[in-house]
């Protein structure tokens, strides 16, 4: 049992280390060199040639939009390289100032993602999330379902709180450890076992829809988050985001989680294993160590602070939760463990997705882009019939729009695309624009069809996963999920006053 223990032991250490690649890596397909070459053939010809309404501001603008569009749904080249595209574009051609494009790589949010990912790493590297996962599988057993409703549950309520593509990376080695000593022990066998791609959909698409509830769920809902904090003009307390989020996510959890478990799921299988595997695994960690309690206390502390901000503001209106995650972070640096490691080190940030830290400030500097070169305005300006109120069917084509563009793209690209000019939109028709901004982001949280959507289904692709029954039923789910939040966000804003005004 010891040397089975110990093949599991060094199993998930590799899987740690390849999902770390999945989830940062920087690089570029040179053997797709030719197409890759095209984002930039097209932001040329676009810019230089002459179009109706456009001026050379605006031409650029398009240019870098489609060209960031091209390349994010390619495939050929690292998201957090086309992340880069609108500072090496500004630097060169003044669409927009480079300086304000620059300057978003030091907005708040980005040491808010800076903290709350270094959390994240500790978790990981201590075993925290491991002990977590642990001890729940080994209540639910071997039951394909209960399996599948555990790893879900357990992904949708962790990504609330940590970003959904760290939940990803750090939920999906631990079952593909467990699954490769249940006899799963390749990408094909994974691939081809109905039970294994479900488990690993489960944590996927539970990562993707459990970030509603919070800002903290992923670098789409913290752009959203800003989005929303300047189209109101003031800050958002993290609990008003909350409140409005939770009935779509209630109303998502069991939906998604049946669909997974009955439909995809259409007959429970008794995995290999037992509950007494997963007791044995528990058994092994022994106590928790300094590093779990130390990294798990912290945390509390950073999410309550964030969320229990109206009781301190007034007194201390200098404290800001997104600085506060970050000195939070900052101090693990200096508490020791038992090894001669503190919780957090160079060795521990190892885990860290440093392609968070990139993608969500360049979502911002393209929307910078769009906002300077003016062509938000004119895209707004060729939208404003469908924005004439809040009716059913205004909803309909923006929340449309929006789900369509994040399960072809990517949800942060088409929360950085979409999301400031509709804002603008309705904004220069003089309506409220808080019940649109809260019904896209729902919308923009609904990418399960392709690998490239968000940072979970690339983790969980890279892992095995049956990327046609991901693109199928990801699909319908989307589309389902689209209508049914579509028709939710209506009632809301119809029925509950409150709900829309900020």
């Amino acid at each position: 049992m010891d040397k089975e223990i110990k093949y599991i032991e060094e199993e998930e250490k590799e899987l740690q280390e390849e999902g770390r690649f999945l989830v940062d890596n920087f690089g570029v397909d040179m053997d797709k060199i030719s197409y890759i070459l095209l984002g930039p053939l097209i932001f040329l010809i676009i810019f230089l040639l002459p179009i109706p309404g456009l001026d050379w501001q605006a031409r650029g603008g398009l240019g870098i939009l489609i060209w960031m569009a091209f390349w994010w749904t390619s495939g050929h080249i690292a998201v957090a390289i086309t992340a880069l595209v609108p500072i090496f574009v500004t630097t060169f051609i003044p669409v927009a100032p480079v300086g304000e494009i620059v300057r978003v790589f030091s907005h708040r949010i980005v040491f808010l993602i800076a903290g709350s990912c270094a959390m994240g790493a500790a978790w990981q590297r201590w075993g925290i999330a491991r002990r977590l996962s642990l001890k729940i599988l080994s209540f639910f057993g071997n039951s394909a379902r209960k399996q599948i409703w555990a790893w879900f549950l357990i992904s949708a309520l962790l990504s609330s709180i940590i970003a959904d593509t760290v939940t990803a990376a750090v939920f999906v080695p631990v079952a593909v450890t467990l699954l490769h000593y249940l006899g799963y022990d390749s990408n094909t066998k994974r691939w081809n076992n109905k039970a294994a791609t479900n488990i690993l959909l489960a944590i996927a698409w539970g990562a993707s829809i459990g970030s509603l509830p919070t800002p903290l769920g992923g670098g789409q809902n913290l752009l959203i988050y800003e989005f929303l904090n300047e189209a109101v003009g003031r800050k958002i307390y993290f609990y008003e985001w909350t409140m409005r989020m939770l009935p779509f996510t209630l109303m998502f959890i069991p939906f998604i989680g049946f669909y997974i478990s009955h439909i995809l799921q259409s007959e429970d299988v008794k995995l290999p294993g037992s509950k007494e595997v997963y007791q044995k695994e528990l058994d092994k960690m022994g106590k928790m160590k300094k590093g779990e309690i130390y990294s798990a206390l912290v945390f509390v502390l950073a999410v309550a602070s964030a969320f229990l901000e109206p009781l301190y503001s007034k007194l201390f209106p200098f404290l800001d939760p997104a600085f506060v995650f970050f000195s939070l972070a900052f101090l693990l640096f200096f508490i020791p463990t038992e090894e001669k490691e503190n919780v957090l080190s160079i060795k521990s940030m190892g885990h860290f997705p440093i392609t968070v830290m990139i993608v969500w400030p360049s979502a911002l500097a393209l929307a910078k882009v769009l906002e300077f070169s003016g062509l938000a305005e004119i895209i707004g300006n060729n939208l404003s019939f469908f924005a004439s109120g809040y009716g059913i069917l205004t909803f309909l084509v923006f929340g449309g729009v929006t789900a369509l563009l994040t399960n072809i793209s990517t949800n942060t690209a088409s929360a950085a695309l979409l999301l400031p000019v509709i804002i603008q939109l309705f904004i220069s028709q003089g309506l409220n624009p808080v019940p649109i901004i809260l019904l896209l982001t729902v919308s923009v949280n609904l990418s399960f069809a392709i690998a490239s959507g968000n940072g979970c289904l690339a983790v969980s692709a890279g892992y095995g996963v049956n990327l046609k029954t991901m693109f199928k039923h990801g699909v319908i789910i989307a589309v389902i999920g689209f209508i049914l939040s579509t028709g939710l966000a209506y009632i809301l804003d119809q029925f509950l006053p409150w709900w829309g005004v900020l």
